[in-house]
This record gives C-alpha cells, sequence and structure tokens, in this order.
C-alpha cells in the first residue's frame, strides 16, 4: 500500500513540477515582502487542498455526469498532459502577470500547481480502482503532493540561492521529460483499451 501511495505522489508531484513554477512564481512576487509573500503561499495552498479533495472525491462522479469513458479520459489526457510538457520544454511561461493580492488562488493554486495535467491525473488515478482504499491514496498522495510543492515555493529564495536558477530550469525540464512519457503511456494505453471497448467485442 505504501509502494502504491508513493508511486501516486511521484506521479503528482512530477505534473505539479514545483521547479517548473519556482521561477514564476518568484517573478509574481519579486517586489512583495516576505509577509506577504507567505500569506499568498498560505492561501494557495489551502485553495490547492481543497481542489485536490473535490477532485479526488467526486471525480467519478463528474465523469459519469459528462458519459466519459475512462480510456478517453485517458486519451484526452495524455494529451493535454503531452501539450504541458512541450510547453515546460520550450521554457514558456505558464501564466501571465496579474495583481499581487489576486494570484493566490489563480494563477498560483490553479492552473500553474493545479492544472488539467494534475485534474485528468487525479480522475485517472481514482477511476482505475473505484474503492474508499484507492481513493484515500490518492487523497493523500495528492494533499501531500501539494504541501511539498507550496513548501518548495515557500523557500524558494534560498532553493534559487543554493541551486541557482539555471540548475532549477534544469529541474523543471527533467521533470517536464517525465510528464512527456507519462502522458505517451496514457495515450498508448488509452488507445488500446478503447480498441478493445468499441471494437473487440464486435470481432
Amino acid at each position: 500500500m505504501f509502494g502504491e501511495f508513493l508511486g501516486y505522489y511521484v506521479q503528482l508531484l512530477a505534473i505539479m513540477n514545483p521547479f517548473s513554477a519556482l521561477p514564476t512564481f518568484l517573478s509574481l512576487t519579486e517586489d512583495l515582502d516576505e509577509d506577504l509573500k507567505r500569506e499568498i503561499v498560505g492561501k494557495a495552498l489551502i485553495a490547492s487542498l481543497v481542489l485536490v479533495a473535490v477532485f479526488t472525491l467526486v471525480g467519478n462522479y463528474i465523469l459519469m455526469a459528462f458519459n466519459i469513458s475512462l480510456p478517453a479520459l485517458r486519451i484526452g489526457g495524455g494529451v493535454i498532459l503531452m501539450a504541458i510538457a512541450i510547453d515546460m520544454l520550450g521554457g514558456m511561461p505558464r501564466t501571465k502577470r496579474v495583481e499581487a493580492q489576486d494570484i493566490a488562488v489563480v494563477p498560483l493554486a490553479t492552473p500553474m500547481v493545479i492544472g488539467p495535467g494534475t485534474i485528468t491525473t487525479i480522475l485517472l488515478l481514482t477511476s482505475k480502482e473505484p474503492s474508499p482504499t484507492n481513493t484515500g491514496l490518492v487523497l493523500a498522495a495528492g494533499l501531500a503532493a501539494a504541501a511539498t510543492t507550496f513548501l518548495l515555493l515557500r523557500y524558494s529564495e534560498p532553493i534559487i540561492r543554493v541551486l541557482r536558477q539555471s540548475t532549477v530550469r534544469a529541474i523543471g525540464r527533467f521533470m517536464s521529460l517525465i510528464i512527456a512519457s507519462i502522458a505517451a503511456e496514457m495515450i498508448a494505453y488509452g488507445i488500446i483499451a478503447y480498441y478493445h471497448q468499441v471494437f473487440a467485442p464486435q470481432a
């Protein structure tokens, strides 16, 4: 069970990609004092935890409400993840500059950390085995990954000083490769499952 939790945690942390978010967070808060930065990180963490809990607990109902099959979600989610990975590899900004008082929830909590890729992955993980145990593992892993992400953002300036910005960006690029690999696997398994679901019964 711990191994499954760890696998979920690593996968969700890779998709949240805190090292990719570090430079953006610093640029958004560069003119703010430390107290305001701490307040923003705290509000963003709470918002992220709420989003993780909502999509973990009602994710299956969302799929049923829109009549979406798991193979279709895998393919669509894989395409979204691949687009996110390509965007990260290209070094393009994941958000636009906004007013300081607005950045805690949008864009910091979402879509910078809890974005389409994270939401899709949570839905996939909870849907593959709809049981209370699996849902609890996904929820715990998601909350832990979000907490880890914002802990890194809280201490972003010391991390940047120690690792240097170029190293942080390199780690972010590496994490994007992991996301691209996860996306490729999701698309491949989704296509295979969709084929068996639609065409195999008719064979």
